[in-house]
Formats: structure tokens, C-alpha cells, sequence
């Protein structure tokens, strides 16, 4: 899959070097997520990607019976070098870690603007271990506290967000998902509900997001 989307981008005259946002989707999240994060690995180390980017990862199912994995990506490529640099948070450790090769977030400076890429984010603490486990309500206030902090790092808040998608292991959640989500004002902007198994079996709720600054705001 990864060689297939080199090739794709290298026709048009880019390589997975240029690649800032991926999504990829797993026919099994349980059985192949460690299949998908070693081969992603050996992937980087021989194209000699350093700058992970940013990434969600979550099942869905290939329309082809033929395929466990799918992948849709976003590239960028300029005349002048690109200003891309991680985004991180003392809340949340490095993904690569603990052996899943993404950044926790992207920020490309473009044109007129700077635009934030929030990976996929979930109730994972400083020490990339699930917290709150079994209780919904927690989980999903972790997963903002993450995000929160993610964009707070670059000058944003939740007004500067403006797309997101929440994957949900139990769409009976959605309800209960919508309260917190307007109680801590994540809101305001699209943000699509999700039913999809998420890369750890006891984690309910993740949450990806794009967030925009002018430059002058960004200091940039």
C-alpha cells in the first residue's frame, strides 16, 4: 500500500517525503494494527522519512475483498523549502514510542495562513497508555484535553478549528458524545460521527481536526 502511494505520487512528480496527512483504514484493526505500524516502519526507514506525518488510523473496510488496508493521503509540495514542523504536548508522548509511526500533529505554513493537522486523538496520557477505561464521559474529556493542548501549543483554541471527524466504537455514544462535545464548545464548525473499531480495543472515542490561523495571529 505504501509502495503503491509512492508510485502514485512520484507520477506526479512528488514522493511520500512530501506526504502531511494520511488516513488509513484497516479491514481488522485487531488482528493487523501491528502488521500495519511494523510495515509503516520499515516503509520510513527505507525512504528516509523522518518527518512522520500526521495520521488517523482506524477500521473500515476496503470496498475490494482482495485488500485488508486502504489509504488516503495529502501531499504538498512548493518551489521554496515547506514550513512544516511538529505539533506535540507535555499531555501526550511521542506515537513512534511506542511503535506507531505519525505525528501527533502537523503545522504547514502556507500562502496566507497556517494550518493545523490534528491526528487522529484519543484518551492516551503522557505515557501513550489508555486512561479511563470503560467510562465513556472520561474518555472523551481526555481526548479534548489532548486536542486542546495539541492546538494551544501553536496559538489555537476549539474557535479556530474547522473540520473534524470523531470515530466512535458504540454509536450508542453519539448522544452522550454530542453533550460533551457542546459543553466544551467543540463546535460550530462540520465534524462527522464515525462508527469505526479504533487501534486499541478498550479505547471508545478519537477524534481528528484541521484548525486555521491567519499568519499574522500564528506569529508566523
Amino acid at each position: 500500500m505504501f509502495r503503491v502511494a509512492d508510485g502514485l505520487l512520484r507520477e506526479a512528480g512528488m514522493s511520500f517525503r512530501d506526504v502531511v496527512r494520511t488516513w488509513i483504514y484497516l479491514r481488522d484493526i485487531d488482528r493487523d494494527y501491528d502488521v500495519l505500524n511494523r510495515a509503516r516502519r520499515e516503509f520510513f526507514r527505507n525512504c528516509g522519512i523522518e518527518r512522520r506525518p500526521a495520521s488517523t488510523g482506524v477500521q473500515g473496510i476496503p470496498c475490494s475483498e482482495a485488500h485488508d488496508f486502504s489509504m488516503s493521503l495529502y501531499a504538498v509540495k512548493s518551489p521554496r523549502p515547506l514550513d512544516v514542523t511538529l505539533m506535540s504536548t507535555p499531555t501526550l508522548n511521542e506515537a513512534w514510542t511506542y511503535g506507531a509511526d505519525f505525528s501527533r500533529g502537523l503545522r504547514l505554513v502556507d500562502a496566507n495562513r497556517v494550518v493545523l493537522y490534528v491526528s487522529g486523538t484519543a484518551s492516551i496520557d503522557e505515557a501513550g497508555q489508555s486512561v479511563h477505561v470503560g467510562d465513556f464521559k472520561a474518555q472523551a474529556g481526555r481526548m479534548l484535553h489532548n486536542i486542546a493542548t495539541l492546538l494551544a501549543a501553536q496559538g489555537a483554541t476549539f474557535e479556530n478549528v474547522v473540520s473534524a471527524v470523531t470515530y466512535l466504537k458504540h454509536p450508542s455514544d453519539a448522544p452522550a458524545l454530542r453533550r460533551i462535545l457542546g459543553s466544551r464548545r467543540f463546535d460550530g464548525f462540520p465534524c462527522a460521527l464515525v462508527e469505526a473499531p479504533l487501534c486499541r480495543p478498550e479505547l471508545l472515542c478519537e477524534t481528528e481536526a484541521v484548525a486555521i490561523l491567519p499568519l499574522a495571529a500564528s506569529g508566523a
